[in-house]
């Protein structure tokens, strides 16, 4: 279950991509509170990752520095959601659906962060293709 006012969103997006992706469109999304983020308040702040490669592994030690840090500033593991960048949750012009989104979203709960959102920017060609049935529809 997502809470209503979180205090920070993650994204997640894929070690691969961020490669050749700035990541700009999920930010521009985020703050015109476009998309999957148009109901998050004005005062909600945010931050991205990378999923650290296939498989994986490597988010372990990152969600732990992030539980870490959480605690730090006083923050709860229910005052954050995770988004998982479409680049690892959709088909879509960088790649398939990422086949370890299932682990990671595992590795996301067994470290205490279970609001999980699919998703940021919605590319609208993207969108366009998976209705037509070139792309696969979102999981």
């Amino acid at each position: 279950m997502i809470d209503d006012s979180p205090e920070l969103i993650v994204i997640i997006q894929c070690e691969d991509v961020v490669k050749r992706c700035s990541g700009f469109l999920c930010m521009n999304d985020f703050y015109e509170r476009l998309g999957k983020f148009e109901n998050y308040p004005e005062e909600v702040r945010y931050m991205t990752i990378t999923c650290g490669g296939c498989c994986g592994n490597l988010l372990t030690p990152k969600l732990e520095n992030l539980g870490m840090r959480l605690r730090k500033a006083n923050m709860t593991k229910d005052d954050v959601v995770i988004h998982f960048a479409s680049c690892v949750c959709s088909d879509n012009a960088h790649r398939q659906p990422c086949p370890f989104m299932n682990r990671m979203k595992a590795l996301l709960n067994r470290k205490g962060f279970n609001n999980i959102v699919l998703g940021t920017h919605v590319s609208k060609k993207a969108e366009a293709k998976r209705q037509a049935g070139i792309y696969r529809k979102w999981e």
